[in-house]
């Protein structure tokens, strides 16, 4: 594996406090998955934008193509691991902010709950 392939694969998160932007903990987060949305768009769009004017240069293949092309199983694979990747990129803002405050809810709501069914 390359180190290139190592940097696209690398899911990266900062580490100690965030910045919190809005006083709501869930609008923050959802702010955070925008952007992250916004920038996985924008690669693809560039992505995209190299592959058809290097396609158009060399004669190749055009958007008629693209768009009847039937992918076999190792592209479906291929495509299933990169929409989990990016899955993960987009809605890792808003697990990482917003999941640590539910388990604690939860964990309390579990303690009650213990302390009024215990016998």
């Amino acid at each position: 594996m390359t180190q290139a392939q190592k940097n696209r694969e690398r899911v990266a998160r900062s580490v100690g406090s965030q910045p919190v932007i809005f006083k709501d903990p869930t609008t923050d987060a959802l702010a955070g998955m925008v952007l992250a949305l916004l920038g996985e768009v924008v690669v693809l769009r560039d992505r995209l934008d190299a592959n058809e004017r290097l396609s158009a240069a060399r004669g190749g293949h055009g958007p008629a193509d693209v768009d009847s092309f039937q992918p076999d199983a190792t592209a479906k694979a291929g495509r299933a691991r990169t929409r989990q990747q990016t899955y993960d990129r987009v809605l890792g803002v808003g697990r990482d902010k917003l999941l640590p405050e539910a388990l604690k809810q939860q964990r309390d709501y579990d303690g009650v709950l213990a302390d009024v069914t215990t016998d």
